[in-house]
């Protein structure tokens, strides 16, 4: 394993995942203030990840050419884009639309090289220490995140929130500078497409019910801030949750590397039923701010616990296909998003039924066989 490789990439997302932590999980309450209705904002989270998709593909091609690195540094371009048009929202509404195009332009150039170098640089019998770590340890740098851009926002504005992170993911592309000889072999035929789908079909139906579940936290936060009418629970919550799941998520990782991975995905999977049924009723009867902290904190346990030993299979099987892998795994990643959101906008009127049908959807994998996930 390349120690080295590894902790320059742990520094990266520590460092980015700091400035994240200031402002992505304002971005929809920010949208709220203006006055766009939550249709809006689930159309805005749509378009984002459907961009993303698209992009990831792009992200790819650039990367047999000039290299992850710089790959990665190109969202930096989208980035300081997208928080100017941001700044510039509450005077030009009608550039909405155009502000979650370039958020899944630069969420492409990123999340792509990120998820090949963590492969690459990582060992398959560790890669549930290693995963725990890529999770846990940037959460260390960046806890009290929420809770200060909740403070940043209140007494200075938005606009002073958004500068801050901005010269914060500037630095994070730093550590990575001498990674920058790494290429992918990226092939573009309709021929490996299937032939990667055809070997790993199992993946996808998984791919789409996690990605349901995750990004039901981002509906959760947007709840809070709905029910509670306070951008501070919602920085606080994070925090809150940023705190307890660190030590949580190392010792699981850990675990994960010598404990049954079946099981314990089995066991994620019985606790976020479990939490995502409790959070159904607390937002749905509550408005208890204490309530949805322990809501909070049950689900992003539940969600630690099926996601370490599930991204173990995931990770080590991409070890195979490389880029082509976590490339093409977009597409149901992307899709299992977009399915939420339709959700949403189904359930516009009680949006809470949303976590009840993600609850009942994960009792998939009560019944699914995991052991075809590494037999493929």
């Amino acid at each position: 394993m390349n120690i080295s490789a590894f902790n320059r990439i742990l520094t990266m997302k520590s460092i980015h995942t700091l400035a994240s932590a200031l402002v992505s999980v304002f971005v929809a309450v920010y949208l709220l203030e203006l006055g766009f209705s939550l249709t809006w904002v689930i159309y805005y989270l749509m378009i984002h990840h459907g961009v993303l998709l698209v992009f990831t593909f792009l992200a790819a091609y650039l990367s047999n050419h000039i290299g992850l690195i710089r790959t990665l540094s190109i969202h930096l371009v989208f980035l300081v884009s997208y928080l100017i048009l941001l700044f510039q929202l509450p005077h030009s509404p009608e550039i909405f639309f155009l502000i979650p195009v370039l958020g899944g332009i630069e969420s492409a150039f990123y999340w792509m090289p990120l998820n090949v170098l963590f492969v690459r640089k990582t060992d398959e019998k560790t890669m549930g220490s290693s995963y725990s770590k890529l999770i846990a340890l940037p959460k260390i740098v960046s806890v009290l995140a929420p809770i200060g851009g909740a403070f940043i926002i209140s007494q200075y504005g938005f606009n002073t929130l958004f500068i801050i992170a901005l010269c914060i993911y500037v630095l994070a592309i730093i550590p990575l500078i001498p990674l920058r000889s790494e290429k992918t072999e990226f092939k573009f035929s309709l021929r490996r497409y299937a032939e990667i789908y055809r070997e790993n079909k199992k993946f996808i139906i998984p791919e789409i019910i996690d990605n349901l579940a995750e990004d039901a936290m981002v509906l959760w936060s947007i709840l809070i801030f709905l029910k509670l009418d306070s951008v501070f629970h919602v920085g606080g919550i994070a925090t809150v949750v940023g705190i307890a799941g660190i030590v949580f998520t190392l010792t699981l990782g850990r675990l994960t590397d010598r404990w049954n991975k079946h099981k314990l995905i089995k066991i994620g999977a019985l606790g976020i039923i479990i939490a995502w049924s409790i959070n159904y009723l607390v937002a749905s009867y509550s408005l208890d701010p204490l309530l949805f902290y322990i809501g909070t904190i049950l689900i992003s346990f539940a969600l630690k616990t099926f996601m370490i030993p599930y991204g173990s299979f995931l990770y080590n099987r991409a070890r195979k296909d490389d880029a082509q892998f976590l490339v093409l795994r977009e597409i149901p990643t992307v899709f299992g998003r977009q399915i939420l959101f339709l959700l949403v906008l189904v359930c516009i009127n009680q949006i809470e039924l949303v976590f009840l049908v993600v609850a009942l959807l994960f009792l998939y994998f009560l019944f699914f066989d995991t052991r075809k996930l590494i037999s493929l």
